[in-house]
């Protein structure tokens, strides 16, 4: 079994080094060059997560990444081999896993995705993350984990979710809580989105402190409404890929580790 990994960044550098240390055949395609490989043997292709920019392929190691339509014309693969990935619109293939949607790569990146957000914060504040009022929106993988490490350093935290048994499962933790449909964004310093769904609004920005700085987490579109932060004079902060850009090797290690159980479970 060979599998193919094609574009990507730092962290696919890694995931491909961990599967060649487990014992798998791998190679690559369009992630420090463009030359391409025999394909008569690939079992399996790994796509970048995110696997898209501005319609290539997500390969920032490279000046001109191939399009999908490229890279299956360029390879000769056949659009009905597993094909592993970040979501893709319409894509041509038969067999292919979205990574978006695996639990166990959310929890995964939900470590190095919060360590992260902390040194964000950390670089972006004047403020000592001790005593901080902290508002996180979202209470799944990412919303749970930043909640216990911001109170472990101190800060007092607030959760805001959509579900009442998260709400209580919040103020279980030692947490206070809120119904999103009721977002109230003042006396907090630090407000974090893991929410891909727009729930600050205009009118709800409009009530948060002028210091306040907004931490986009959430994969497109996010949660904030960028042009109303932009008039109000809010300071955004994004944190699109953090495990990528703060860890590229574990996160890379955690991909592959996910990419593994899909080929052993196909």
């Amino acid at each position: 079994m060979t599998i193919l990994f094609a574009g990507g960044d730092k962290r696919t550098l890694s995931a491909l080094a961990y599967m060649k240390s487990q014992g798998f055949s791998v190679c690559s395609y369009a992630l420090t060059d463009r030359v391409a490989v025999d394909a008569t043997s690939i079992s399996a292709v790994v796509l970048p997560f995110p696997c898209l920019k501005n319609g290539r392929l997500n390969a920032p190691q490279i000046e001109q990444p191939p399009t999908l339509s490229e890279l299956i014309e360029e390879l000769g693969i056949s659009t009905d081999l597993p094909i592993i990935g970040g979501p893709i619109p319409n894509h041509p293939f038969s067999n292919y896993v979205d990574l978006s949607l695996r639990e166990d790569l959310k929890l995964r990146n939900a470590v190095t995705t919060v360590e992260g957000a902390v040194s964000l914060l950390i670089h972006n504040t004047d403020r000592a993350i001790f005593g901080m009022n902290c508002l996180v929106l979202g209470y799944g993988a990412i919303g749970k984990r930043l909640s216990s490490v911001l109170s472990s350093l101190g800060a007092s935290v607030t959760v805001a979710a959509r579900k009442q048994k998260d709400r209580v499962d919040a103020t279980m933790h030692g947490f206070g809580a809120m119904d999103v449909k009721a977002l109230e964004l003042r006396g907090f310093q630090a407000v974090f989105n893991t929410v891909p769904h727009v729930l600050l609004t205009r009118e709800i920005l409009q009530n948060s402190e002028p210091d306040a700085v907004l931490f986009e987490l959430a994969s497109a579109p996010g949660g904030i409404d960028r042009t109303a932060a932009a008039e109000l004079q809010r300071t955004v902060l994004d944190g699109p890929a953090l495990p990528g850009k703060v860890a590229p090797v574990t996160a890379g290690e955690d991909l592959a580790k996910t990419v593994i159980d899909i080929l052993q479970n196909l």
